[in-house]
């Protein structure tokens, strides 16, 4: 019996790190640095920047990195108005949180009449007012007028990040920051004060302070010393004495991100007859022209529509939902399957290694990790057909691996789901593109290229069955005896999360193995030089993690 045949079968039925130093012809090809390719659901992941209270420099550069400038211009038949608010980071996937008045499509006069938009744009402004100064535009995922927060997304990954805090422990007097962009200026303004009281007001719970803050620092965040953020600022109170300022306090925040979407209140825009409009799941959000993945999946003729988390859904008839988004130029197809078991680990990385283009990765989320298939490959070689190919395969994985966890099967490789294809000719197709590649390469046999690194890392290619099944062996599973080894398991799944185009996998033998396999209808000789240099940087970098273990056949015996 192999060694994923003694772990594979107790399992039920169930529902940035590394820095990879890609080839320069990445930047021009792709138009991507790749420096792994975090990805996260809404709300947070894991820790973002650790600051040691009192750090204050520290802290100062996390939130210049963090908190950002909202741009937001309401358009109306006879023009259009800007308005400004700021905003910050939570997750290293583009991930930004404001007020909902910060971009709410709507405003009202000095008369105190009401105008609803036609349309809205929202940009994000990062490094605002410094040379480091870059502009992008957002999507809005989801918004609550009734909580006054906006959830906003940026199609770029970001690395530095805010954690959460916990609001209801932040005591009268603890010390505090407010940032934000006051009366829309663009450099970040850095105010501290205390927590003056936890108020009650019309049903809602506020945070109290008394940093200084103006219009313009709505929907920036108030920090503890350490970093963490304990309220969103939103409002003021205002008597003929005190203007005190109330922030949405970050655990009202928390929970609305793990809440359903459908429980938001419904959005509103002026329609063409002079009514109103809403904006609901399942419409394009009014932002102008489609975007090429949307134009892709046109032309795919997949049927889809719009989810509230930003990406797009795909219902497919074996109750599998697919999702696909563009992250940072890479398209990214999902599905989510739910809380991985302490024993599905070793499984999902064996299934991984049958896989001909997805993986199972996982997300730590609080105590829990979530497991996800996924697949992932740059923008500039997708095509509708490639799509469609994408998300028919993910959809078809699910019920795979739901049949493999229930059964006695042993794992069998999918061969009906790869191209196929003339062997020779391919081979020869792969030669060429190497030659044109530039990377350093030798023959090793009739069927399998080696492409050296100077990391001392190794590089395989070879065809397999229509494919281009680029690989380089870690070494053994981690671990000293199988109790070791499940409980490590899910730490290699969270590897694969970081990695943009690869994936890491365990064959028969339990041996780890990174790897990635491309369609050779789809290769180019630029693909495959980044996919190359990507699996040369991951496999140092796991085996920085992990070690370099010896094989498994020599540690315990064939």
């Amino acid at each position: 019996m192999s060694f994923v045949a003694a772990f594979g079968q107790e399992v039920t039925a169930m529902a940035k790190t590394g820095v990879v130093a890609v080839a320069a012809i990445a930047l021009v090809v792709f138009g991507v640095f790749i420096s792994g390719c975090p990805q996260s659901d809404e709300g947070q992941v894991t820790a973002g920047a650790v600051v040691a209270p009192g750090g204050g420099s520290a802290i100062n550069a996390l939130l210049k990195d963090t908190v950002v400038l909202i741009e937001t211009q309401l358009h109306f038949p006879d023009g259009s108005i800007d308005g400004t608010g700021s905003g910050f980071v939570i997750n290293n996937k583009g991930r930004i949180i404001t007020n909902a008045h910060v971009v709410a499509p709507e405003f009202t006069d000095d008369d105190g009449n009401r105008h609803l938009a036609t349309g809205r744009s929202v940009q994000v402004v990062f490094h605002p007012g410094t040379d480091l100064e870059e502009t992008l535009q957002a999507e809005i995922v989801r918004e609550n007028e009734d909580l006054d927060l906006a959830l906003l997304k940026v199609a770029q990954e970001t690395p530095r990040f805010l954690d959460l805090g916990d609001s209801s422990s932040a005591q009268e007097l603890t010390r505090i920051i407010c940032a934000g962009h006051p009366a829309g200026l663009r450099e970040i303004s850095l105010r501290t004060g205390a927590v003056t009281a936890h108020r009650t007001f019309e049903g809602r719970k506020w945070l109290e302070h008394d940093a200084e803050a103006e219009w313009g620092n709505s929907g920036g965040p108030v920090v503890s010393e350490d970093g963490k953020v304990l309220g969103v600022m939103a409002r003021f109170h205002w008597n003929r004495i005190l203007a005190s300022k109330w922030a949405v306090p970050s655990n009202t925040l928390r929970d609305w991100l793990a809440s359903d979407p459908a429980n938001d209140p419904p959005v509103y825009l002026a329609s063409a007859d002079g009514g109103q409009m809403q904006v609901t799941e399942g419409q394009r959000p009014p932002t102008g022209a489609k975007t090429q993945l949307e134009e892709l999946l046109d032309a795919s003729g997949l049927s889809y529509s719009y989810a509230e988390n930003g990406s797009w859904q795909l219902e497919y008839d074996n109750q599998a939902t697919v999702y696909v988004e563009e992250f940072d130029h890479i398209l990214r197809a999902y599905v989510i399957y739910g809380d991985l078991p302490p024993s599905g680990a070793i499984p999902a990385l064996a299934f991984s290694w049958h896989d001909p283009v997805g993986r199972f990765s996982a997300l730590r989320e609080g105590d829990v990790d979530k497991l996800y298939w996924e697949a992932q490959v740059p923008m500039g070689v997708v095509t509708a057909e490639y799509l469609r190919d994408l998300c028919d395969i993910g959809a078809g994985q699910v019920e795979n691996f739901m049949v493999y966890l229930s059964s006695e099967k042993q794992l069998e490789t999918p061969t009906d789901l790869y191209p196929g294809g003339d062997p020779d000719q391919q081979f020869a197709q792969l030669t060429q593109m190497l030659k044109d590649s530039g990377l350093v390469h030798e023959k090793l046999d009739e069927e399998t290229f080696k492409i050296p690194f100077d990391n001392n890392v190794d590089v395989y290619v070879k065809i397999f069955n229509g494919m281009a099944y680029i690989h380089s062996y870690c070494g053994g599973f981690p671990g000293e005896d199988e109790q070791e080894m499940r409980e490590l398991g899910p730490e290699l799944l969270r590897f694969n999360w970081n990695d943009p185009l690869g994936r890491i996998a365990v064959d028969d033998e339990l041996d780890v193995v990174w790897e990635c396999q491309v369609p050779m209808t789809y290769l180019t000789a630029d693909y495959l030089g980044v996919v190359a240099s990507i699996g040369s940087n991951r496999v140092e970098e796991y085996r920085g993690i992990f070690g370099d273990i010896p094989f498994n056949s020599e540690r315990f015996g064939s």
